[in-house]
């Protein structure tokens, strides 16, 4: 059961306005407190219902205007204690609760069951960061208001639209553990944000815990010199299925060994650098694709030591690396770290003509520095 903030009535599906408080000429009324509360699915709520005029107060209580509710709308007993149900109905978020006096059912007072999702919350470009609660009918306007209110096991779902510093978005977007961004889809769901080429300033994206995962955005800078996701340290981080671009890097990974993030079937796309892995973090990268980065595809330093393929069958990195780098910079792969690199089973392309030992930088290059990388 999540903390109610009970508010004047707002307009919803089924009514708007204030409580249906009906008096007759004695003075008796019937009042449902609180007019509005928001419910988890299949969580229980307390309605509590007060009757002034009359010593006769017991009332009937109604779901949706049937007698004890039912299993679409919710169920509610004899002391106000409404039960929702396990689902949104059809077309609805907001569940007509009613109390009527028994001994004159003229007297009767309505409230609202407001029904939430306790795994996910809903952010819309339509939606309100003031008046929305985070349903899939009154979503949020902004990301950045829903990881407010999000919490380890939730979902932010984000719907197509331009989430900008424009729209009421503030970078870097912070997640921690075990939340879960998801948009509509990567050719839909735009994050832009400011950059700067170093990601502890200018990062769109800052993962601050463990078992996260990013998924379907589009993640893109508005001047070229951002980071779209920094990985701090994203152990057991997904990063699946997003484009990034216009970025000066894509992904920047860093941490201890045990930063194991998993960079999957995601599109970078002119970046200066589609990937950095960085300190000792050893991300596992597979089935993206890297393509038209004016530095490098991957860059690796200090002495982590990415995975980019085992071998040619199960462990294959089947990661697309192509047409990066102009004639200063023309590395696909550049390890600057001392560890040997498994690069097996990839896609390479130059835009120009070259040989192996052109498009990989390695211990070929320097011998003192730099360790080998395996491609087949």
């Amino acid at each position: 059961m999540r903390k109610f903030v009970f508010s004047i009535m707002l307009a919803m599906a089924l009514g708007c306005g204030k409580n249906n408080v009906t008096n007759n000429d004695d003075g008796i009324s019937v009042v449902i407190t609180p007019s509005r509360a928001v419910v988890d699915f299949g969580s229980t709520f307390h309605f509590i219902v007060d009757v002034y005029g009359t010593d006769s107060t017991d009332v009937t209580w109604l779901v949706h205007e049937v007698a004890g509710g039912d299993s679409a709308y919710g169920t509610i007993d004899q002391q106000g204690n409404y039960t929702a149900p396990d689902s949104v109905p059809t077309g609805l978020d907001s569940i007509m609760v009613t109390a009527v006096l028994v001994v004159d059912s003229t007297q009767r007072d309505n409230a609202w069951a407001v029904l939430v999702d306790p795994q996910v919350i809903y952010v819309d470009f339509l939606g309100s960061d003031t008046s929305g609660i985070g349903s899939e009918r009154q979503p949020y306007r902004t990301i950045t208001k829903a990881l407010t209110r999000a919490h380890s096991g939730q979902t932010i779902m984000v719907s197509a639209g331009e989430y900008d510093v424009f729209a009421g978005e503030r970078f870097p977007l912070r997640i921690t553990s075990g939340i879960s961004l998801v948009g509509a889809s990567p050719d839909s769901t735009y994050v832009t944000g400011p950059g700067n080429l170093d990601p502890r300033q200018g990062a769109m994206i800052q993962i601050d815990g463990y078992a996260i995962l990013i998924q379907n955005l589009h993640i893109r800078s508005s001047n070229s010199l951002g980071v779209g996701i920094w990985l701090r340290p994203g152990h057991y981080t997904q990063v699946v299925g997003n484009n990034i671009s216009n970025q000066y890097i894509g992904i920047f990974a860093d941490g201890s060994a045990l930063s194991a993030s998993i960079i999957s079937n995601n599109v970078f796309t002119a970046d200066s650098i589609g990937i950095v892995a960085a300190d000792s973090c050893t991300p596992l990268l597979r089935s993206n694709s890297i393509t038209n980065c004016r530095k490098y595809g991957v860059e690796i330093r200090g002495i982590s030591q990415p995975n980019l393929g085992d071998d040619d069958t199960t462990g294959a990195g089947h990661n697309t690396i192509r047409d990066c780098g102009d004639a200063s910079y023309h590395y696909l792969i550049y390890n600057g770290s001392p560890r040997t690199i498994n690069a097996i089973g990839n896609v390479w392309q130059l835009p120009i003509p070259s040989d192996n030992d052109q498009f990989i930088f390695d211990d070929e290059e320097s011998q003192n520095s730099s360790g080998e990388v395996i491609l087949e």
